[in-house]
């Protein structure tokens, strides 16, 4: 059995997009395996592998935490994210009753509508910021609807909501404000639940009726509605931003895009692979387990790199170029066996509608000053995209 290789690499040393994809390409080169020393953790570094420890929940936990501080594992034990069949299967099944294809069938004009009445307002501006304007507004007209959230407070969803993949990642200077807006989140959604201020027939009513009927613990109301928000709307926002910094660096793109709208599809999938939103989330080996040629210890916290998976050379040609006509339907952007995304029906439903809203009304995007990358310890995602949205000569 080969030896892991290991290294002194601080993997979150920086938040920069483009030195993050030399370090990743680093590991990958080390091997599918990589121990790194601080935090002492494993990283998985290679599609195959990557693939391998998602489609394996036997050999490799959710439940003991997806994250790094042990101290945020505790507080998010027993969402859907932090736990392991046969629990994990129940609780799924309750998250997600209202986001199967027929509910979201339903809902697909209404979200369409909404997106196109967002698209006009920016286009209509010129200049905006493409983060808080587009990429934020547009999951924040979906989600709080969706779920059946009450109006109260929905001016503070995101910003409690957008620190959930920070606090999986080790400590660091934003961690008290990031745990100050995880316990307003947390008590906003304590709320709902007792007072039960969630819309009839929607996803979130549908989880207290499953507490009711037993299905669940009462208990498990407010942190299924913590699992469902946050991620749902910073995940979707952080792809927005890429593909308008993709375009605004590719306007070629933009105008094949245009040209075939037909591969919006395909360009969603390629932006998800390409711009991975989530860079990776851990699990621990329930015994030694052997992963690429090499045994992985029993207790050993590992790290599934999907940002570095997504761009293997050995898995992809031209791994860090984009295409949108490669339409690469196993990209890992929304995880891979029990634990993918439950909430990826609905993102990719936004994502889809806002991009023809674009191509409708928008000849090509001018950046009117620098991109700014996100400090995150897990999350790809931009702060600010300053940006100008030409509107096509037909609007």
């Amino acid at each position: 059995m080969a030896v892991i290789p290991t290294t002194e690499i601080d993997m979150f040393a920086t938040s920069d997009r483009s030195a993050r994809y030399e370090q990743y390409r680093y590991l990958r080169e080390l091997g599918g395996v990589v121990r790194l020393r601080d935090p002492d953790v494993y990283a998985i570094t290679r599609y195959d592998d990557v693939k391998a420890v998602l489609a394996n929940h036997d050999a490799f936990l959710s439940g003991e935490g997806v994250g790094f501080d042990p101290g945020v594992n505790e507080i998010m034990r027993g969402v859907t994210l932090v736990s392991d069949p046969p629990e994990h299967d129940v609780l799924r099944s309750v998250v997600g009753a209202g986001l199967r294809p027929g509910p979201l069938r339903a809902r697909a004009d209404e979200i369409a509508g909404k997106a196109h009445d967002l698209v006009a307002e920016v286009v209509a501006r010129g200049e905006i910021d493409g983060v808080t304007e587009l990429a934020q507004a547009m999951p924040m007209l979906v989600i709080p609807d969706y779920l059946g959230l009450p109006e109260r407070n929905r001016e503070h969803l995101y910003a409690w909501g957008q620190v959930g993949n920070d606090l999986l990642g080790p400590v660091s200077e934003r961690t008290p404000h990031n745990m100050d807006m995880t316990r307003r989140l947390f008590e906003f959604a304590h709320e709902l639940a007792a007072n039960r201020e969630l819309a009839p027939h929607s996803p979130g009513a549908a989880m207290l009726e499953a507490a009711d009927q037993g299905v669940i613990a009462k208990e498990k109301c407010p942190l299924l509605l913590v699992d469902f928000i946050g991620p749902s709307l910073e995940t979707t926002a952080a792809a927005i931003g890429h593909l308008l910094v993709l375009f605004a660096e590719r306007p070629d793109q933009w105008t094949a895009l245009r040209a075939e709208p037909a591969l919006v599809a395909s360009t969603i999938n390629e932006l998800l692979r390409l711009e991975t939103p989530v860079r990776g989330l851990t699990r621990v080996a329930a015994r030694d387990t052997e992963l690429g040629g090499v045994t992985i210890p029993q207790g050993a916290r590992v790290w599934a790199l999907f940002a570095s998976a997504n761009r293997d050379e050995r898995k992809w040609e031209r791994a860090d170029e984009f295409d949108l006509r490669r339409n690469p339907l196993d990209h890992l952007g929304f995880g891979h066996g029990a634990h993918n995304c439950v909430g990826q029906g609905v993102a990719r439903m936004e994502l889809h509608a806002l991009i023809h809203a674009l191509l409708e009304s928008v000849e090509r995007f001018e950046f009117t000053g620098d991109p700014v990358i996100a400090q995150n310890t897990i999350l790809n995602t931009y702060a600010e995209v300053p940006v100008r949205l030409v509107a096509s000569k037909a609007t």
